[in-house]
């Protein structure tokens, strides 16, 4: 009597937190209600999405974070376009709208190896690439391996000096967190980790919870973000940051000031590791600029390409 007591009780919150036994999953590499910048490509057998805003200047390429996806460039992408710049965001695998497959190596490396391949099939070389956390940390490291691609950089609160992984990005990665999340999953999730990246709560609207929540739902999402956990856990800081210095060219470091994943001194190390570095630091202001201030973020990137050309 206890134990179906319990039970009961159980599936009472569960269901009144929306976790994730009630959830509806949706199709991964399919987005439901597609726009005109929405496109896919398939390469090695995975299902990319990323979207396209063309324009008749340079490519501006942005490349999201850890847990997020196209959705996060949207302003941004739209502010670059309307000054003349043609504009790419991917959803790398495992993330957004493209396909997460079990058992799949999601490790920062790989990623940037489909990163690579993703940008040959599109033709894209000397981009300006743009990078918020976790793709903060593959821009520099594309900038190192196949500088070819890389004009400038632009990094928004970039991942790099391993000392500061992000708790949520550690608690992805401890042993049974994907099927922990996949039990408990719910829009709750989403608000609470909007609730850490953004300075100011009341900027938070409806319409991005639900937005991270539906690319959050989609078939093995919460599986790929534990593996992508794992996989940065166990990097070496030392090891991992120790080339940043090599990288030449010109680079533009956007960093919220009050970002709770990754602190602003982060951003002062990247200033002072790289060589032909410059850095904004933008007040009251968390872990994603391009979507806490959309405005401010799309004016520094525009300032600095005028600068360096």
């Amino acid at each position: 009597m206890r134990i179906r007591l319990l039970l009961f009780l159980c599936l009472v919150l569960l269901s009144t937190v929306s976790c994730g036994l009630f959830v509806e999953s949706l199709p991964s590499g399919k987005v439901p209600h597609p726009g005109v910048h929405d496109h896919f490509v398939t390469i090695d057998g995975i299902k990319y999405h990323y979207t396209e805003y063309p324009a008749q200047g340079e490519n501006i390429f942005l490349l999201h974070g850890f847990a997020s996806s196209t959705y996060t460039w949207e302003k941004v992408a739209l502010i670059l376009q309307a000054r003349g710049y043609h504009v790419w965001a991917l959803d790398m695998k495992g993330f957004g709208w493209s396909d997460k497959p079990e058992d799949a190596d999601y490790s920062p490396q790989k990623l940037m190896e489909e990163v690579n391949a993703w940008m040959d099939k599109m033709g894209l070389q000397k981009v300006v690439f743009v990078g918020n956390s976790l793709g903060g940390a593959i821009a520099w490291s594309m900038a190192l391996e196949y500088p070819e691609k890389v004009k400038k950089l632009v990094l928004i609160d970039a991942a790099g000096f391993m000392h500061d992984i992000p708790f949520p990005v550690r608690l992805a990665g401890l042993p049974g967190a994907g099927g922990v999340a996949r039990f408990i999953f719910g829009r709750w999730m989403i608000e609470d980790t909007f609730n850490q990246v953004y300075f100011d709560p009341a900027a938070i609207t409806r319409e991005q919870i639900e937005a991270y929540y539906d690319r959050m739902r989609t078939d093995n999402a919460l599986g790929a973000m534990a593996a992508v956990g794992r996989s940065v856990s166990t990097l070496s800081a030392e090891e991992y940051a120790s080339r940043i210095p090599e990288i030449q060219v010109d680079t533009l470091i956007i960093w919220g000031r009050d970002d709770a994943w990754i602190p602003v001194e982060d951003g002062f190390k990247f200033k002072e590791a790289l060589p032909n570095a410059t850095l904004e630091v933008i007040p009251f202001c968390g872990h994603a600029p391009q979507e806490e201030k959309p405005e401010e973020t799309a004016r520094l990137i525009i300032e600095f390409l005028s600068e360096t050309r």
